[in-house]
């Protein structure tokens, strides 16, 4: 073989020995990999098996361990938050939905006031309208809207609001900010007289 040939031979021994050096490394994109980017299709595809096992998770544990699908599972959501819709009520069950929740609000109301003293607090229910008196922190009044089948809320904080019954998660909601009557009422009371409440109005937070 001339000396020409032969050299020849060595240089291609030498650039397939590269590809499959090459092909035998991980890839960039393979060698950052994190369960962060672990996708559903790769999972269901059973690619995960060829990855490489450097791989590390976000809390640094090997992917490539029993506990790499419960890792993987805490890091997504377990359930949406829910998404609040306004229910189309009867008259008969706007009535019993709002006349509940009222209830129970002046009750807790007239509790706490005898519970606590509150400088000016005072609380009345009359024909379907409470309102609510904290002295100087201002005034609270919820009344009941047969019309629109609402709740609506005076605030001397945020103003005034219009509440939709969701009849599924049983709760009254703002629709523009999807918070609770209930949320709103201790948030805002709680900050005002602060004494932490929890009026059992529904179960939104």
């Amino acid at each position: 073989m001339s000396a020409a040939a032969q050299g020849t031979r060595i240089t291609r021994t030498l650039l397939a020995r590269t590809r499959l050096v090459r092909q035998s490394q991980p890839t960039t994109a393979a060698r950052t990999y994190t369960s962060s980017t672990c996708t559903a299709a790769a999972i269901s595809s059973g690619s995960l098996a060829a990855l490489p096992r450097t791989m590390t998770s976000r809390s640094s544990a090997p992917l490539f361990t029993s506990s790499f699908l419960r890792t993987y599972t805490t890091m997504t959501p377990s359930s949406p938050e829910p998404i609040y819709t306004t229910s189309d009520l009867s008259e008969d069950d706007y009535h019993t939905a709002s006349d509940a929740s009222m209830e129970r609000m002046v009750e807790y109301f007239e509790d706490l006031g005898d519970e606590y003293e509150i400088p000016g607090y005072d609380v009345e229910y009359q024909s379907g309208v409470m309102t609510l008196k904290l002295g100087d922190k201002g005034t609270y009044v919820v009344n009941k809207q047969p019309p629109n089948k609402q709740l609506w809320l005076s605030s001397p904080t945020s103003g005034p609001k219009r509440y939709d019954f969701d009849a599924q998660h049983q709760i009254w909601f703002y629709g523009r900010d999807h918070h609770s009557l209930k949320y709103l009422l201790d948030t805002e009371i709680t900050k005002a007289i602060g004494i932490e409440i929890d009026v059992p109005l529904d179960a939104a937070k």
